[in-house]
């Protein structure tokens, strides 16, 4: 399968600029009207010792490239953003009676920008609003506004502390999320079912080096909210932005190790109570929905002249599903089934083609909108294989009854249905991505 992205990446600071530009055919209007551009003002701060776009290995936690540039630029504040567009072809009958739209939409529309500020030379402010849409191609549709801002107390290189709404550390592309920082069209299916992508929390988060090759991330944040699981996507849509005084609070640490050459090696996990207080009446007496959960990911990149290699792997525990499934009987249309257990793992490789297509060396061309040294053309070979349902609680083992459907390169995927409710459908089984896409940056 040939897959085409389709994202206009445009993002500027310290005085330079780089540009990651893919195949740009939407959403340059509402990039352009939108703030996808930057502007430069004087400051006093100290001027980093090497241009901003050889600060590859300089990414702050949980943050992206161009989110990243506001800490190492010598202007006081940096813009950024980025749009896209892809169509899914959805076959074998997938479609609203999956329960959740992130399985089965047909079109995706996303726009996000960035927004940067130092407010000291030890105070930094940062800032993300990202809209997206959803359609399947019939009458099903939904979109979704996702807020970011947070601070960050540069307090010492060892001990740092960020404050706010921030994305959670966790996988590999809550850490890269820029249509840039990955291959494929969309998020892999392992990190997008099993560890949630796009994942904000209000809380705080400490991290810094240990050694110069060695740093750390401790946060502390607000958690999931289990009654909106939904058993197709697991606890994907318990994600929430909201602002109030968490019943229980989730943990978040993480490791990332650059001490071998052209290698980045991480483990990270979120651990907490997702029940946010609520209860279900079981036995006329009303019993606590605790819904712990334990999510554990690795991975693993290498990357040489124009090789990338990408290993990534995710094990998860929910506690409460029997719990689960009641509480959401009530908050939804009916009960979920959710996974006690979850896997899922990765491998990718990937080849930039780009190089054998020049006839001779060029010289170093840039502008606002391209930079000729920093374009890539990458093909990618992906496979991956996961479960929602490794385990499912006793009592909700025979509610269950699945089939096999297709949808757009996800080959093999099978989906169980609770037999008491006919319209609502959960995924299990495994399954096989293979991907090849040519793409620009």
């Amino acid at each position: 399968m040939v897959n085409f992205r389709i994202p206009f990446v445009h993002a500027y600071s310290v005085g330079a600029s780089r540009i990651s530009f893919r195949f740009l055919v939407c959403f340059i209007l509402a990039s352009c009207t939108t703030s996808s551009f930057s502007q430069t003002t004087p400051d006093t701060t100290a001027k980093p010792t090497r241009p901003i776009e050889e600060l590859k290995y300089q990414q702050q936690p949980g943050l992206a490239l161009a989110a990243s540039k506001i800490f190492f630029s010598d202007k006081r504040w940096s813009i950024s953003g980025f749009g896209e567009f892809n169509q899914v072809p959805v076959q074998g009958g997938a479609g609203p009676e999956l329960g959740d739209i992130e399985l089965y939409y047909s079109g995706l529309y996303r726009l996000a920008t960035f927004f940067g500020y130092r407010l000291s030379d030890k105070v930094i402010w940062n800032s993300e609003f990202q809209i997206e849409f959803l359609h399947d191609g019939l009458n099903q549709a939904h979109h979704e506004i996702v807020i970011e801002a947070f601070v960050d107390f540069l307090l010492a290189d060892y001990f740092k502390a960020r404050v706010g709404f921030y994305p959670l550390t966790i996988g590999y592309v809550n850490n890269h999320d820029e249509p840039v920082m990955f291959y494929s069209v969309n998020r892999s299916e392992v990190e997008r079912l099993i560890v949630p992508s796009t994942w904000i929390e209000l809380g705080v988060m400490f991290y810094g080096n240990i050694t110069k090759d060695l740093s750390y991330v401790l946060g502390v944040s607000q958690g999931l909210n289990s009654a909106q699981y939904l058993g197709g996507t697991w606890v994907r849509q318990g994600r929430e932005i909201r602002v109030d005084v968490p019943q229980a609070v989730s943990i978040n640490p993480q490791l990332v190790y650059n001490g071998i050459k052209n290698v980045a090696l991480s483990v990270s996990g979120y651990f907490g109570e997702s029940g946010q207080g609520n209860t279900v009446l079981i036995n006329n007496m009303d019993r606590p929905v605790r819904a712990p959960i334990s999510l554990g990911t690795a991975y693993a990149t290498w990357e040489h002249k124009q090789w990338r290699l990408t290993a990534v792997g995710a094990y998860g525990t929910l506690g409460n599903t029997d719990r689960i499934y009641a509480q959401t009987a009530l908050e939804q249309d009916a009960g979920q089934v959710l996974g006690s257990e979850v896997f899922g793992y990765l491998f990718e490789a990937g080849y930039d083609l780009l190089p054998h297509l020049r006839r001779e060396p060029q010289e170093e061309k840039k502008n606002w909108l391209v930079h000729n040294k920093k374009m890539k053309l990458p093909l990618f070979l992906r496979y991956e294989r996961l479960n929602t349902h490794q385990n499912v609680h006793a009592s909700l083992q025979d509610s269950t009854e699945c089939k096999m459907i297709s949808i757009s390169s996800r080959r093999g995927l099978i989906l169980c249905r609770a037999k008491t409710s006919p319209s609502k459908e959960i995924t299990s089984g495994a399954i096989t991505v293979l991907l090849f896409r040519p793409a620009q940056m």
